[in-house]
């Protein structure tokens, strides 16, 4: 039975919808990342230096040393949040060489080819 043409145009722009979201997923997923062990030190310190200052400003019930060591643990936290980075694809592969990390990521089949292979294979029984 085939599809109508309304039904037909509403399937082609939810495809379109599908590949457009999908481009978006992939492009932010996980993979392999760099570290900037430096920033990651810094901002350790800089908690650890706040929640002194916090603890600091509690005994001496001074507010504002409180509050800056409070501003200070969160730029730390902050800081060291931000040390990891996507990595090139010559930095992944690059380590990946040296044993070091996982193997470059191969290109999956998107949804609809793998729906479509689905059906198919359904279809062929």
């Amino acid at each position: 039975m085939g599809l109508s043409e309304n039904e037909q145009r509403l399937l082609d722009e939810m495809e379109r919808n599908l590949y457009k979201h999908e481009a978006d997923i992939v492009s932010t997923s996980a993979g392999p990342r760099t570290v900037n062990y430096t920033k990651v030190a810094v901002g350790v310190l800089g908690i650890v230096v706040g929640l002194v200052l916090v603890i600091v400003g509690v005994s001496a019930k001074l507010l504002i040393i409180g509050v800056a060591g409070f501003a200070v643990a969160v730029a730390g936290a902050l800081w060291a949040l931000s040390a990891s980075k996507p990595a090139t694809g010559d930095e992944a592969a690059a380590k990946h060489a040296a044993g070091q990390g996982p193997a470059p990521a191969k290109q999956a089949p998107s949804l609809m080819d793998r729906l479509a292979q689905e059906w198919d294979d359904r279809n062929q029984r």
